[in-house]
C-alpha cells in the first residue's frame, strides 16, 4: 500500500459534509412541522374546551338568570389563549338567543361561534 491509498481526499470528506447537511436540514424542517401542528392542534383544543364550558353554562343556568352570563371569560394555557364572549339577546318573554364566541390567540385563527335558544320552563297548567 501505498501513502497516497490511505485515509479520505478533501473532497469526500466535503461531500460526506454536504450530503450530512442536507439530511440534518431536512431533519429541522421535519420537527418545524410537526411543531407548528401541535401547536395548532393544542391552539383548537383549548378553543372547543371554552366553547363547550361556555354551552354548558349557558344550558344549566336558569332561563331567568341568562342576562348574568354576559360579558367575556378568558382561558390560557401555557402560551395559548381563548377569549370567549357570550351575549343574550332575548326574543320573547319566553324565548332568549345565547350566542358565544371563541377566538383564540393562534395567529391566522377563525373565531368559533355557537348559537343556540333557551325557552322558559313550562309550567303544568292545574285541571280546573
Amino acid at each position: 500500500m501505498t501513502d497516497r491509498a490511505r485515509g479520505f481526499t478533501l473532497v469526500e470528506i466535503m461531500m460526506a459534509v454536504v450530503i450530512f447537511s442536507m439530511v440534518i436540514l431536512s431533519l429541522v424542517g421535519l420537527s418545524f412541522r410537526i411543531a407548528k401542528s401541535s401547536t395548532r392542534a393544542t391552539d383548537q383544543a383549548l378553543g372547543m374546551a371554552a366553547l363547550l364550558s361556555g354551552v354548558d353554562r349557558a344550558s344549566t343556568t336558569p332561563f331567568d338568570s341568562l342576562p348574568n352570563l354576559v360579558g367575556c371569560d378568558t382561558t390560557t394555557s401555557g402560551l395559548l389563549r381563548a377569549v370567549g364572549c357570550t351575549t343574550v339577546t332575548s326574543i320573547s318573554p319566553r324565548l332568549d338567543s345565547v350566542q358565544i364566541i371563541v377566538t383564540t390567540s393562534l395567529a391566522g385563527g377563525r373565531p368559533d361561534t355557537v348559537t343556540m335558544q333557551r325557552g322558559k320552563e313550562r309550567r303544568p297548567v292545574p285541571l280546573r
